[in-house]
């Protein structure tokens, strides 16, 4: 089976061979020493017809680092390369943190041996390596070995592993006599014993001594994997992890030009974070582990596995992910699961097809040019050019030239012809923004275009004719101007054949909290920096809030309260100079305040408000707490008492 992917500027191509022999090999590649790898690793396939080949450079091999039987087998319907059986993998199936894998609650080798002998060895088609922990002092290490070897595994890597622990823990395990010393000293006997040998290492030193004592390969291990429920905080970002992964891997081909690299962990949670360092630290390899065996669903399980197998292939699903999280109308830039969001995406979807006009109105700052972006793109018109004309903002007596262009000499200064916006918009769409605000002169000229789709230009007796489709937006009452003679009738009725009405915020205050946590994103994105939260209280002012500037204001406010905070959490005090006192109000009807205040009676809170709240947001988090926590601003603690209170399944 082989297949291939392309995926961030990587060529990703990992075969799994059904051939005879029993040697894993790596097909010919060149490295910075000039050694060719044509047989990279020893034999990590004891028994026939498992064999791994790994092309040339910037093509790389999945792991899948597991706990159970049933993911096992789903990694590698997916594509994982090779299957490594260890005790974190297991308990993180059995619902425990990958950490608990360091504490003596159970002897760890027999506790690997038990699950991975019943559930994994024979029951895939891939070679098994065997989390083979030194920890112990009362572990005879070349006995262990031994035993692995007749238990049928392939192979050997030291996991739990002291890398994983502090300075002060590690010395204090090397004092002791279990260290580190006693991790080379088990690869050293897998090598003997004709297991393939694998390390997990942290640094260039530790690599250097398990390349040197025969390990086939070495993964540098970031630690615990960021992201879900039970991830740790990575300490480091991708660039940082590329940068230091580089630098090992080139100690290590120093010393053995055949060894493999690999990565796993840290801040490498999806497959393309996988796909950037491996690229930028030349790397052979990814080990996956909680990014795969985290996800309950064998279904699940086998998408994620095959998105690390062929990563552009997991572009659809987290774009139905973040749609899913942020609204449909997402990829037409709004954001929002309210009701009135859902309505007005609906209506931008039956109407971007059409070419008749299309009147959007809505109070200043609600994104009325959004919407009308979006009915461009929607429609067949998106590869053409939409072109957008504020009304209110160019002078009345340059308005007619701007539209329809003009010749030389049409007037004092024309030294040159232009072409209008009418005409830089033929074939796509043609956005007038503020419509109310056009002059009455140039109304008659703008209906004569719209029923005859020809512009002539200023001091030109010569017709163009157009195929333009004409967007128009106002946040002014046109009917009431038309009926005070401030707008022309026929205009209004031929500019008002479809209507859409963009919903101000105060109409969608659900919306509120991602919206503010979306504009957060952003503005750290933009200015390089580590994402602001807000508190419990600091999202109850903001839904409290009236909002007369709508999303604009919401976005300006965020953006402020992001430059003067000098914390990482935004609170009351931080939003009461943007909002004013009087913002500070009291939780709005169905909200919950924050844990360990007294509760409002005015307006009343019942409880039945306040678990629909937590449970819609649960739903649009796909059940992930910490997730919903953020959101809701409540700590984990608080969401989850309320889900024990109100017996939320």
């Amino acid at each position: 089976m082989a297949e291939a992917v392309v995926a961030t500027g990587i060529s990703i191509a990992v075969s799994v061979a059904s051939v005879r022999g029993t040697r894993l090999r790596m097909a010919k590649r060149s490295d910075d020493a000039g050694a060719t790898r044509e047989e990279a690793l020893a034999p990590l396939a004891r028994t026939p017809a498992r064999q791994l080949a790994i092309g040339s450079s910037g093509r790389f091999a999945i792991g899948a680092a597991i706990g159970a039987g049933l993911v096992a087998r789903a990694a590698v319907r997916g594509g994982a390369d090779f299957i490594l059986a260890l005790s974190a993998g297991r308990v993180r199936v059995m619902g425990a943190p990958s950490v608990v894998s360091m504490l003596p609650i159970h002897e760890s080798n027999a506790f690997v041996a038990e699950f991975a002998r019943a559930e994994i060895l024979g029951r895939v088609d891939v070679p098994v390596l065997f989390g083979a922990s030194t920890l112990d002092p009362r572990t005879d290490i070349p006995a262990l070995v031994r035993q692995i070897a007749a238990w049928g595994f392939d192979g050997v890597i030291n996991f739990p592993s002291v890398i994983l622990l502090d300075d002060d823990a590690r010395q204090r395990m090397a004092r002791a006599g279990f260290g580190w010393q006693r991790e080379v000293e088990l690869i050293s006997a897998a090598k003997r014993a004709g297991l393939f040998a694998a390390a997990y290492v942290r640094t260039a030193q530790q690599a250097a001594d398990m390349a040197t004592a025969g390990s086939g390969l070495v993964c540098v291990n970031f630690g615990w994997t960021a992201g879900g429920v039970a991830g740790e905080p990575a300490t480091q970002d991708t660039a940082d992890a590329a940068a230091e992964a580089k630098a090992v891997f080139r100690q290590v081909r120093r010393v053995s030009p055949r060894t493999l690299c690999f990565l796993e962990g840290g801040p490498i949670a999806t497959p393309q974070a996988a796909a950037e360092v491996c690229q930028a630290s030349n790397a052979d390899g990814y080990i996956a582990s909680s990014t795969i065996d985290r996800i309950p669903l064998e279904t699940a399980v086998f998408d994620v596995a095959t998105a690390f197998k062929a990563v552009a292939g997991l572009t659809r699903k987290v774009e139905a992910l973040k749609n899913e999280m942020l609204g449909d109308g997402r990829r037409f830039g709004l954001y929002g699961r309210s009701a009135a969001m859902a309505q007005l995406v609906r209506m931008i979807e039956r109407l971007a097809d059409s070419d008749l006009t299309v009147m959007i109105q809505g109070a200043s700052g609600t994104g009325k040019e959004l919407v009308a972006q979006a009915l461009h793109r929607g429609s067949r018109r998106r590869d053409c050019p939409f072109v957008a004309v504020n009304c209110a903002a160019i002078p009345r007596d340059l308005m007619e030239s701007e539209l329809f262009g003009f010749e030389r000499g049409a007037f004092t200064g024309a030294n040159r012809s232009r072409v209008g916006r009418f005409e830089e918009a033929n074939g796509g769409t043609l956005f007038l923004d503020e419509i109310g605000d056009l002059d009455l002169s140039l109304q008659g000229k703008l209906l004569r275009v719209l029923e005859t789709g020809v512009i002539e230009r200023l001091g030109s007796n010569q017709s163009h004719r157009l195929n333009v489709r004409v967007l128009c937006a106002t946040h002014r009452d046109l009917r009431a101007m038309s009926v005070d003679g401030r707008f022309r009738e026929d205009l209004f009725f031929r500019l008002g054949q479809l209507d859409i009405r963009v919903p101000a915020l105060s109409e969608r205050i659900d919306d509120i909290p991602l919206l503010a946590q979306k504009f957060l994103s952003d503005f750290a994105a933009s200015h390089n920096a580590h994402p602001k939260v807000f508190d419990n209280v600091a999202y109850q002012m903001l839904i409290g809030h009236s909002w007369p500037g709508n999303v604009r204001e919401l976005r300006n406010v965020v953006q402020q309260a992001a430059i003067l905070t000098d914390g990482e959490v935004i609170g009351a005090a931080d939003l009461v100079p943007l909002l004013g006192a009087k913002a500070v109000g009291k939780p709005q009807p169905g909200l919950p305040v924050a844990e360990g205040k007294e509760r409002d009676t005015t307006p009343a809170m019942t409880a039945e408000n306040e678990r629909a709240w937590i449970v819609e947001a649960l739903g649009r988090n796909r059940f992930r707490r910490g997730d919903t926590a953020r959101e809701l601003g409540l700590s984990r603690k608080t969401l989850y008492n309320k889900i024990r209170q109100y017996k939320i399944e």
